[in-house]
């Protein structure tokens, strides 16, 4: 993905991706990615997360080829997992941003829900499109299939980019590295991890800009490690054009991801690790995990993404510290709150939007938005051609969109489009500053449900149960009883 300096693409969440890549004539970007744990594989024990590395210059030819990026495409995603369960033992996949984030190769649409039936649905269609060379006869819906975890993963736990330029000559280098590197399964946890993966590969164009934290992660690299000496090389880079996205989980059904942590972290926040070493008296191990921590592993990701959300941002925070003249500082500060509170929102318009939404509710009702969620959780989901996901509630024959782009298109039953959005908008409204999309994304999903509500109340609406009907080209995926692994 290209910056337009100043202006972050991904902050569109995928909106205007399309329109921005501007091919080698401008500079791309390259990101640090750590999407946090869930509670699937090891990161259910080390909190860890998992490392990626996002590419807007570069995109996927194949899952596991690259190739530079044509004008109008959004980028990919690449990374080491240790088993895919795909028709050969890869070991490295790369796939479009879009698909990795939100589940499908077309830009400009995000998803309002997610659950493991949606999951799984835009997972199949997927796997019958663009992971089809890699998957042919392979790639099954069971627990630690991680080609699952290269579609929609925002469905499933939240996710922090850590971006710096990148000129053509380096996009060229990072192809070259990827298709010359040998892509078979020798995954370790220890020694050669996803997170191993990304300091190679990061390095490769970026010397020592990624390395191991071996006081906090007793020498083994870790996902948080490689965000955070990536962030220190690159606050340290005047022209890297440096800042920090932001991809939240999705609301719905599916229990909310953890946070990454290094290995001291985890220690003494998780209490199974740090309890039994005190009732064994090893007060030694625990106060050394605390120091070790407290005086060199400090670093949140979501802070630093306050602080780094746009170049901008980043550019103003190391004028700050070099400015001396008062007025000048007081400008420069002040410039700093408007731009953050530009990118997460002022209390204030968080309090003004919180009223609005109350008095919405008055009018359309309570009790039917807080059984819409229950009912989505057990809807029948469906892809179509276009790749943009629809779900029949349970207990209903219409059905609604779940995109961006579709929730109030024709066929998308327009009390429903506005139950998801009144349901959408009170999940963000109630989260806390973490786990709610950011002021930009927030302010889209409010105009989807004043459009929403006004076509529910002025008359001007599709008919009731209006495409609920299957077409052709569409995958379904019904929750009901399936044994599916959670996430």
């Amino acid at each position: 993905m290209v910056w337009l300096r100043g202006v972050h693409p991904i902050r569109l969440v995928l909106v205007c991706l399309g329109v921005m890549m501007a091919g080698q004539a401008a500079h791309a970007d390259l990101g640090v990615m750590v999407a946090d744990p869930t509670t699937v594989g090891a990161s259910e024990f080390t909190h860890a997360g998992h490392a990626l590395v996002y590419l807007s210059g570069v995109c996927a030819d194949t899952p596991v080829r690259a190739r530079l990026c044509r004008a109008g495409e959004s980028g990919s995603v690449v990374t080491r997992y240790p088993q895919f369960h795909e028709a050969s033992p890869y070991g490295w996949n790369i796939v479009p941003l879009d698909l990795y984030l939100e589940g499908t190769v077309q830009p400009g649409n995000r998803l309002l829900y997610g659950s493991q039936n949606v999951k799984d649905a835009l997972g199949i269609k997927a796997r019958d499109g663009f992971m089809k060379p890699v998957c042919a006869g392979a790639c099954p819906l069971i627990p630690h299939s991680y080609w699952r975890d290269m579609v929609a993963a925002t469905i499933n736990r939240d996710i922090f980019v850590f971006t710096v330029k990148t000129t053509p000559a380096e996009d060229e280098a990072l192809v070259r590295w990827l298709n010359a590197h040998e892509n078979f399964d020798d995954y370790n946890g220890m020694t050669n991890n996803c997170a191993e993966f990304v300091r190679a590969m990061v390095n490769a164009v970026f010397p020592h800009s990624v390395r191991r934290d071996v006081i906090n992660d007793i020498g083994m690299m870790t996902p948080k490690a490689a965000v955070h000496s990536f962030t220190r090389w690159a606050e340290k880079q005047p022209d890297s054009g440096f800042s920090i996205l932001h991809f939240p989980q999705k609301p719905g059904s599916i229990p909310r991801s953890g946070v990454a942590s290094s290995g001291t972290e985890t220690a003494i926040h998780v209490k199974k690790y740090l309890i039994p070493a005190a009732m064994i008296g090893d007060h030694e191990v625990a106060g050394s995990f605390f120091v070790a921590y407290l005086l060199t592993g400090r670093f949140n990701l979501y802070k630093e993404y306050v602080r780094h959300s746009s170049p901008k941002l980043t550019e103003l925070r190391r004028l700050r510290k070099e400015t001396e003249e008062e007025p000048k500082l007081r400008q420069v500060k002040a410039e700093i709150v408007a731009l953050e509170a530009e990118t997460t929102g002022g209390e204030a318009e968080w309090t003004s939007y919180r009223r609005r939404f109350e008095a919405m509710r008055e009018t359309v009702g309570t009790e039917s938005i807080d059984r819409f969620g229950r009912q989505l959780d057990l809807g029948t989901v469906s892809v179509d051609a276009d790749e943009d996901a629809w779900i029949v509630p349970r207990g209903d024959t219409r059905r609604v969109g779940l995109g961006s782009r579709n929730v109030l298109a024709e066929g998308s039953d327009p009390e429903l489009a506005l139950e998801l959005m009144m349901w959408r908008v009170g999940s963000s409204l109630k989260a806390k500053p973490r786990m709610r999309p950011d002021a930009k994304e927030f302010r889209e999903d409010w105009s989807l449900l004043e459009r929403a509500y006004s076509r529910a109340h002025t008359g001007n609406v599709i008919a009731r149960g209006a495409g609920a009907t299957q077409t052709g080209g569409t995958v379904t995926a019904v929750h009901a009883e399936e044994d599916l692994p959670e996430p």
